[in-house]
């Protein structure tokens, strides 16, 4: 949309405001574009560059350079679900948020707490080891098993022109 198309019909003929429209157009487009993208950063699950380094900066969360856009939100989102007070429904209602594919066992008498959940990916893995490392009381042993799916490529098959076979012999000299 023109700027100048925002202006009274009388005004938009004017010559002068026609050359002023012409130059403020893409400071207007710029500021339109901003105002679309900005609900993005209404949620967190839809952050954009911008909404994540303003939420990393909240959270005082560091960002690692090989981190997408998603490892980041996933980051933000994990840090944000942290709750306290830390107890046994607490953490299943944790892990419920984070993963539909989880599995707990807690141990009273021999102190340990084994965790199966199933994640996106390494850095979502990191993130959530941190967070239970300070939600998981120091008495109890955590194990965890973590699933991280992987794509499979597919790769072209490479045409083999010729082989030759090489024999390597070892001689043995009697000294």
């Amino acid at each position: 949309m023109e700027l100048k198309n925002y202006w009274p019909r009388y005004i938009q003929e004017l010559v002068e405001f026609q050359q002023i429209a012409r130059a403020e157009q893409p400071e207007f487009e710029q500021a339109a574009h901003d105002v679309r993208k900005a609900a993005y950063d209404f949620f967190l699950v839809s952050l954009t560059e911008y909404g994540c380094s303003r939420w990393e900066k909240i959270m005082g969360i560091s960002v690692e350079p090989s981190c997408t856009l998603q490892d980041r939100r996933d980051r933000i989102l994990l840090k944000y679900l942290d709750h306290t007070p830390y107890t046994y429904r607490t953490l299943l209602k944790y892990l419920n948020t984070v993963s539909k594919d989880v599995t707990v066992n807690l141990d009273n008498d021999a102190y340990s707490l084994f965790i199966r959940i199933a994640l996106e990916g390494h850095n979502q893995r990191d993130t959530l080891l941190a967070v239970l490392r300070q939600m998981i009381p120091a008495n109890l042993v955590l194990q965890t098993q973590i699933k991280i799916p992987q794509q499979v490529t597919h790769l072209q098959p490479i045409a083999v022109v010729g082989m030759k076979q090489i024999t390597i012999h070892r001689h043995m000299g009697v000294v």
